[in-house]
């Protein structure tokens, strides 16, 4: 059943890249405090690996550790994505979404109201569209009919009243995204 006009439907396929991107995303959305502990912890350790005089086995051991948690910032994302493609036997699936102009509705089977989205993603081939943390749609900009991704933006950030930010990493974060991260705010804006 819809509900009024659609104004855009949109066709994913969900293959295992998509699955990592989508918790990749999800990790980086959602987990920054997380992630800045992350950080602070590794700078810990690197510094107890280069300044202290422990036993050199404890300083390399520290630095180790140090780095891999720097260089593996989203292991966290790639357990849980690489356990949902083996459960699906490395299938592929697609998923068809319609934007009308109260919701947005999945498949015939769920619908998300634009007024209970929590956050919106973009990078450069899909939107994320999170109503939390464990529910999001990915509209991958090629599938989208018609095909205009920048009036696609503007009509979803009209009808949520939210803005895309783009999906940043904390080795490109500038000290605005750190700030906002820390309070819990929108990432940067396009």
């Amino acid at each position: 059943m819809k509900h009024g006009l659609v104004f855009y439907t949109c066709r994913t396929e969900f293959d295992e890249n998509a699955i990592r991107l989508m918790f990749k995303t999800e990790y980086f959305t959602y987990e920054k405090k997380l992630l800045l502990m992350r950080v602070a912890f590794a700078a810990v350790l690197l510094a107890v690996g280069m300044l202290t005089r422990l036993p050199i086995g404890v300083r390399i051991l520290c630095m180790l550790v140090g780095v891999w948690l720097l260089v593996a910032m989203d292991f966290p994302s790639k357990v849980r994505a690489e356990g949902v493609i083996q459960r699906r036997g490395g299938t592929t699936s697609q998923v068809h979404l319609t934007f009308n102009d109260t919701e947005i509705q999945v498949e015939q089977r769920q619908r998300i109201p634009y007024a209970s989205v929590d956050r919106l993603v973009e990078d450069d081939a899909y939107f994320i569209i999170f109503q939390n943390k464990q529910t999001a749609v990915m509209a991958a900009k090629a599938g989208l009919e018609p095909c205009d991704p920048d009036a696609f933006r503007a009509f979803i950030e009209k009808k949520t009243g939210k803005e895309f930010g783009r999906n940043v990493n904390l080795l490109s974060m500038n000290l605005f995204d750190l700030l906002g991260s820390a309070k819990g705010k929108k990432r940067t804006k396009r």
